[in-house]
């Protein structure tokens, strides 16, 4: 197969890191292209791309690849992705913004907003607040009733069957990674702002940031011209697959399409670079470690740090380490596996994007990261 690699660096003067830095700029971005192409070329990934931010900055660029098994056009910076989990930053970030509005409540209970969801009992229901949905806290049992999106029911046919469940524990006390449940903020922001999730992040996210190819929803993504299609390993490799609409019947948990180019301007904005598009008030909002999951982090890297621990919080994964902090989020979509990372001390982010549901973005996150916190 072959490799088309495009890489952009900017100016060492606008872009040296300083004297006290823990990493070289032009050998770290110089490695993570080369680990980019070999870790894709080693599992015959058909496509995928990167960016890396520092500061307000893009600092580097990379594609593989092509769009299609079997079709000659090539990914670049700008060629779109499906998001799959990464989605839910977005919905944490928009809903940390209509909160700070007074438009979203986010103490109130979930029922206030969505009064269709029903629990096993009244007190059940009324317990769980919309901040436990998006700070995966519900304390139900992970990844409730997932088995039948996957098997084409909606979310309307499967709320129903959320009467037959209670918490496991308190929420907000434990960790439970839920989709159906999350994509409810769907209506607590609608029902909240009067928009629909759809309408809200174009409008305060996307614009603002110039997210130009960066849309919401199934139609969005086949109109793009620009786009990677799915693949999945089948007994001869990869081979392509349609695009299944049934996650984007959640698009708060999994709905958002965007390019590695759109997502470096989101990751500036995380960052902190964007402050009339998120505010340091509305990112401390953001960052907030909600709830802490069991176990370490198990890459080598964290072994260096006296204090370590993985949390969940609004939308955003969370390592702390000593005073430090990471936020990161995988997922995994039919056929697509993307990864989005920063650190706000470092002042530095990454994102990593595929068209096959190879694990090669957790390698590449792994030596990433590894070059950039080791002493």
């Amino acid at each position: 197969m072959k490799l088309f690699i495009k890489t952009t660096f900017c100016s060492l003067l606008l872009c040296a890191f300083s004297t006290s830095a823990q990493f070289q700029q032009t050998e770290l971005l110089q490695g993570l292209d080369l680990q980019f192409r070999v870790q894709l070329n080693k599992a015959k990934v058909p496509g995928g791309a990167y960016a890396v931010v520092r500061g307000n900055q893009i600092i580097a660029t990379g594609s593989y690849g092509v769009r299609a098994m079997g079709k000659p056009e090539k990914i670049d910076a700008n060629t779109v992705f499906r998001l799959a989990s990464v989605s839910k930053t977005f919905t944490g970030g928009i809903s940390v913004l209509a909160a700070q509005q007074g438009k979203v409540n986010l103490d109130l209970p979930l029922i206030n907003y969505v009064p269709e969801f029903k629990l096993k009992t009244a007190a059940a229901t009324r317990q769980i607040k919309v901040d436990q949905v998006l700070s995966q806290s519900t304390g139900l049992m992970p990844h409730a009733y997932e088995n039948l999106l996957e098997a084409k029911q909606t979310p309307e046919q499967i709320l129903p069957k959320f009467q037959e469940l209670a918490p496991g524990c308190k929420p907000g006390t434990c960790y439970s990674y839920q989709n159906i449940v999350f994509a409810l903020l769907d209506q607590v922001l609608s029902r909240g702002t009067g928009k629909t999730y759809e309408e809200l992040l174009p409008e305060r996210i996307f614009k603002p940031l110039q997210m130009s190819t960066a849309s919401v929803g199934y139609a969005p993504f086949l109109a793009t011209e620009n786009k990677a299609m799915p693949h999945k390993r089948g007994g001869k490799g990869w081979r392509p697959v349609k695009i299944d609409p049934n996650f984007y019947w959640v698009n708060p948990a999994a709905g958002v399409n965007a390019s590695v180019n759109d997502m470096a301007k989101y990751l500036i904005a995380m960052l902190g670079h964007k402050p009339g598009v998120f505010s340091a008030e509305a990112l401390t909002q953001l960052q907030q470690p909600m709830v802490r999951l069991r176990g370490k982090p198990r890459w080598p890297v964290w072994q260096q740090f006296k204090q370590v621990s993985n949390w969940y919080g609004r939308g955003w994964r969370v390592i702390q380490y000593d005073e430090n902090r990471l936020f990161y989020h995988g997922g995994v979509v039919d056929g697509f596996r993307p990864y989005i990372a920063y650190s706000p001390e470092q002042d530095i982010g990454l994102v990593l994007l595929t068209n096959a549901e190879a694990d090669i973005t957790g390698h590449l996150a792994k030596w990433f990261w590894q070059q950039v916190l080791s002493s």
